[in-house]
């Protein structure tokens, strides 16, 4: 840079050396045009001219240079150009472009960084979460099994009370039905007994209400169960057909008597059979009512 300006100042105090010494000739530009082209003499002569007609001279002002020599670097006051003005503006905008560039980078990798920072501690919280999720899925699991388990136990004790109520019913079961056959052969021989019983048939108490009843029919409801009631009318047939009214709580043998008794204009009497069975040999008495002397 120094040699530069050096160079600079040289050249420029030879022009004003040479300014100095009066104002341009035709012998000196004709000395010197040989080094200058067509394009250089109209330049000096200040304006534009064909390069095939001769040139108009005119003479060159010296620049208001001054150097001084003083120092050991020379200081050279120079007007600055409009080209030159321009490149120095070009070069600033350059230069804050180029700075305005290298913050918008670096705000571009903050938000960059910003933006890693912010999708991996997204990361981080989704994977947190999502384990958080799978610990709750596993304890689901541990207890949805723990309820199976608990479920196939209560299911094996169900079976196991059902099975042994079963049995349970079915001991009940059979001793109900031991105990329904003890019963119904003990009413069995019950029913026996007051069929063929005299005292329990003739002392049993009857309930009877008849009005317009034959005398079969009420000595039919008077008798036990399971006794027949035959008739021998050979006298009196329209005993057979007449009807009566009849009602007794005596005992049984004493509402025969008021019975028969209650008939005016006939004798009628009656008779127990005892010892009478079936063709299967059981017991099948028989109780007659007659309107004969025995002793006819």
């Amino acid at each position: 840079m120094k040699n530069a300006l050096s160079i600079l100042a040289l050249m420029i105090g030879a022009q004003s050396a040479f300014a100095g010494a009066g104002t341009y000739s035709d012998a000196s530009l004709a000395s010197s045009g040989q080094a200058m082209s067509p394009f250089d003499r109209s330049y000096e002569a200040g304006r534009a001219q064909n390069i095939n007609q001769p040139v108009d001279y005119q003479q060159t002002k010296p620049a208001a240079l001054q150097i001084d020599l003083s120092t050991d670097d020379p200081v050279i006051s120079v007007e600055e150009t409009e080209t030159e003005r321009t490149y120095r503006q070009t070069l600033e905008d350059l230069e804050r472009s180029r700075l305005a560039l290298t913050n918008a980078r670096a705000q571009t990798e903050q938000q960059l960084q910003a933006a890693k920072e912010t999708a991996e501690s997204a990361a981080r919280k989704r994977q947190q979460d999502l384990l958080a999720q799978r610990a709750e899925i596993e304890q689901a699991l541990t207890l949805n099994v723990q309820a199976q388990q608990q479920a196939e136990r209560v299911k094996l004790e169900q079976v196991a009370d059902i099975a042994s109520i079963k049995a349970q019913s079915d001991q009940l079961l059979m001793l109900a039905e031991s105990n329904a056959e003890v019963i119904e052969s003990s009413a069995h021989k019950r029913v026996i007994l007051e069929r063929i019983d005299p005292t329990v048939v003739m002392n049993g108490t009857v309930s009877v209400e008849y009005e317009g009843a034959t005398l079969k029919e009420i000595v039919v409801g008077i008798m036990p169960k399971g006794w027949r009631v035959e008739t021998d009318f050979r006298k009196h047939p329209e005993l057979l057909t007449r009807r009566y009214q009849f009602i007794s709580t005596d005992p049984r043998d004493l509402a025969l008597r008021q019975l028969t008794g209650s008939v005016r204009d006939a004798r009628v009497r009656f008779k127990y059979f005892w010892d009478l069975k079936d063709g299967q040999g059981n017991p099948n008495p028989m109780i007659l009512l007659s309107d004969s002397n025995e002793r006819e």
